[in-house]
């Protein structure tokens, strides 16, 4: 069978359509034996940056003003489009309900400010795990004709019953790490929403939150993400860089956090653990390329 024409549009669509697609999809929250994620692909021919949101993106999440995009940006650029490929009649699953395991986000080089990029969005395929399904949703935003900037995000369709895996005894820093105290306010969802447009529900309130099984509201893990590179970024030199995480426990809302980093190789290594430093809620690195 042909691989079907990739879902293009000229200009971001409007998300609220797909938002609610993804509440009132009856589907699956597992493939059923047999089946799989079939190929499919989205494009955004032309996104520029508005200069005031990625102000507000910026204050939010912590980066300091230059002429480059921060790091984890681009995502937010093609949360759109992510949502229009996974709303998708030909995607099997139900998206809410899909948790984000990992990121590894690559910037080949640095993407200006206000400069044009296209999108590029795919999956294809999953593989089964002990905890369900995963598959990965690849992200390309292209400048010049090149890939400029690249990221897969690894979500977990989860076996009902299954729990996270337990974080191995003793320390996840190594002594000598450095240490920052985060207070997070009740509001952080819905103001990362506003900027990101991801209105999962998860995030928003303790009401909302409760429906799919949180005591309270959750930090985006997104957001949990752009806040470390927004503290590492002076820190990372220019040039290719690689961001990677993998997200452990959800950050209950409203709540403190412990930051941690440390020299890992040529870049550094980084934990967000709980208020009393021990338990794990994203662990990763971000260094060169």
């Amino acid at each position: 069978m042909p691989t079907p024409a990739p879902l293009s549009f000229e200009r971001s669509p409007a998300v609220w359509p797909y938002l609610a697609r993804a509440v009132l999809a009856r589907r699956p929250s597992l493939l059923a034996a047999g089946e799989t994620i079939p190929a499919l692909e989205a494009r955004l021919a032309r996104a520029v940056p508005d200069a005031a949101h990625l102000d507000a993106y910026r204050e939010l999440c912590g980066f300091e003003p230059d002429q480059r995009l921060p790091i984890t940006y681009p995502h937010v650029l093609a949360g759109s489009l992510h949502l229009a490929l996974l709303t998708g009649e030909r995607f099997p699953l139900k998206v809410l309900g899909l948790v984000h395991l990992r990121s590894r986000i690559e910037a080949r080089r640095a993407i200006g400010q206000l400069e044009a990029i296209e999108l590029r969005c795919r999956v294809e395929g999953h593989r089964e795990t002990d905890r369900g399904q995963e598959l990965d949703l690849v992200t390309e935003a292209r400048a010049g004709g090149q890939v400029a900037w690249s990221e897969i995000s690894t979500l977990l369709a989860r076996r009902p019953g299954s729990r996270p895996p337990r974080p191995p005894p003793g320390p996840v820093a190594p002594p000598g790490a450095s240490a920052a105290e985060w207070t997070l306010g009740a509001d952080l969802g819905r103001r990362y929403a506003r900027v990101s447009g991801d209105y999962n529900p998860i995030h928003l309130s303790g009401v909302t939150a409760r429906l799919f099984g949180f005591r309270r509201a959750i930090a985006h893990g997104m957001w949990t993400l752009a806040r470390v590179a927004g503290e590492l970024q002076p820190r990372v030199a220019g040039g290719g860089t690689v961001l990677e995480v993998a997200f452990k426990l959800p950050v209950l809302l409203h709540g403190r956090v412990t930051f941690r980093e440390w020299p890992a190789g040529r870049g550094v290594g980084f934990a967000l653990l709980d208020a009393a430093g021990e338990r794990p809620h994203a662990v990763g690195t971000y260094g060169p390329a």
